[in-house]
C-alpha cells in the first residue's frame, strides 16, 4: 500500500514540475524531483499511457518533449531543434497561416508532414474538386474559414494527425524520414512464415536460449506470442541473471524496452529482450543510452533450423 501511494505521490509530483515548467525533456523533470532517470522515464511512460500527458513528435536531440494538454503553444520555444527545411516549413507555414500542398515545392511538402507537432491537414471541396491544405496548428478552424472567399459550396473536412502516413502514400511523395516514420507508428501484426505455421513461439524461443547457451531458470508468463521468465548468463565475470521478455514482434520500439526496464527493475534485475523484428530508430537510442541495464537479442531463425539438428 506505501509503494502504490508512493508512486502516485511521484506522478502528481511529475504533474506539477510539467505544470509549473511546461513541456519539459526526461531529464529536466527527474532532476527537478529527485529521481533517476529510469525511474522518471518510466512514470512518464505511465502517465502517457493514462493520457495525463501528452509527448511531442519533435525532438530535443534524441529526447522528446512531455507536456500537458494546453501547452501545445509553449512547444514553439523548441523550434530551433528542429531540422533546417522543417524549421523553413514552420515559419512559412506560421506566417501563411494555410498553405495548399500542391503549390509547394516537393522539400516543404515533406518537411509538412514531418511538423506534427504544428501542421494540421484538411480538405477543402469545391465544385466537387478534393484539394490538401495545412494550416497552423493555433489557427482555429473559423479562422481558416475567413482564409478562403467565403464559398458556399466550400467545406473544410480536418485530417486527424495519424493519418499523416496516409497523406504521404496518396501524394506519393517517398522519402527515407517518411517511410521510418510510417515504420514507427505502424501497428504491425504480421510475423515470419515459419512462427505462423508452427505457432509454437515459446518452443522456438527455448531452443534458441539452448543454442546461445543461456540458462532458462523459471517461466513466469508463456503465452502464443510473449514469453516471460528468467535466465542465467555465463559472463566474464561470472553468471549474471536477467528479467526476459520475448516477444514474437516484427518491430521493436523504445516503449518495449521502457516496458521491459520496468517490470525487471521491480525484480532487482537488468532486462533482456529477445524478439525476430528490428530495432527502429528509437528503440536503438534507448539501447545505447540504457544498454547496461537492457540488453537485447534478435531471434535468428536459422539458429532455431540449427538447434533442432
Amino acid at each position: 500500500m506505501a509503494d502504490m501511494a508512493n508512486v502516485i505521490n511521484q506522478k502528481e509530483r511529475i504533474l506539477s514540475v510539467i505544470r509549473a515548467n511546461g513541456p519539459s525533456l526526461p531529464v529536466q523533470i527527474a532532476k527537478s524531483i529527485g529521481l533517476s532517470p529510469l525511474f522518471a522515464s518510466a512514470f512518464l511512460s505511465e502517465l502517457k499511457a493514462d493520457q495525463k500527458i501528452k509527448i511531442s513528435n519533435m525532438r530535443v536531440g534524441s529526447s522528446p518533449l512531455y507536456f500537458i494538454s494546453g501547452q501545445e503553444n509553449a512547444l514553439e520555444n523548441f523550434v530551433d531543434h528542429l531540422g533546417t527545411r522543417e524549421k523553413e516549413a514552420f515559419y512559412l507555414l506560421k506566417g501563411k497561416g494555410v498553405l495548399k500542398d500542391e503549390e509547394q515545392t516537393p522539400v516543404i511538402r515533406v518537411a509538412l508532414r514531418s511538423l506534427k507537432d504544428f501542421a494540421i491537414p484538411f480538405k477543402e471541396t469545391r465544385e466537387n474538386e478534393v484539394k490538401l491544405f495545412w494550416k497552423f496548428f493555433s489557427l482555429s478552424n473559423e479562422e481558416v474559414k475567413t482564409r478562403f472567399d467565403g464559398n458556399q459550396n466550400s467545406s473544410v473536412e480536418e485530417k486527424p494527425k495519424e493519418n499523416l502516413v496516409d497523406i504521404q502514400e496518396d501524394e506519393k511523395i517517398k522519402t527515407e524520414e517518411v517511410s521510418d516514420e510510417k515504420i514507427r507508428t505502424e501497428e504491425v501484426s504480421e510475423v515470419p512464415v515459419k512462427v505462423l505455421k508452427e505457432s509454437n513461439f515459446g518452443g522456438d524461443l527455448k531452443n534458441f536460449l539452448k543454442k546461445k547457451d543461456i540458462e532458462l531458470l523459471e517461466t513466469l508468463s508463456e503465452k502464443k506470442k510473449e514469453f516471460v521468465g528468467k535466465i542465467r548468463i555465463d559472463t566474464t565475470f561470472g553468471k549474471q541473471c536477467y528479467y526476459l521478455i520475448a516477444k514474437d514482434k516484427k518491430n521493436v520500439s523504445d516503449n518495449d524496452f521502457v516496458v521491459a526496464l520496468q517490470k525487471a527493475q521491480v525484480e532487482k534485475m537488468p532486462a533482456f529482450v529477445i524478439a525476430p523484428g528490428e530495432l527502429n530508430k528509437r528503440a536503438k537510442e534507448y539501447i545505447s543510452e540504457w544498454g547496461n541495464l537492457v540488453k537485447f537479442e534478435k531471434l535468428e531463425f536459422s539458429e532455431l533450423e540449427d538447434a533442432k539438428i
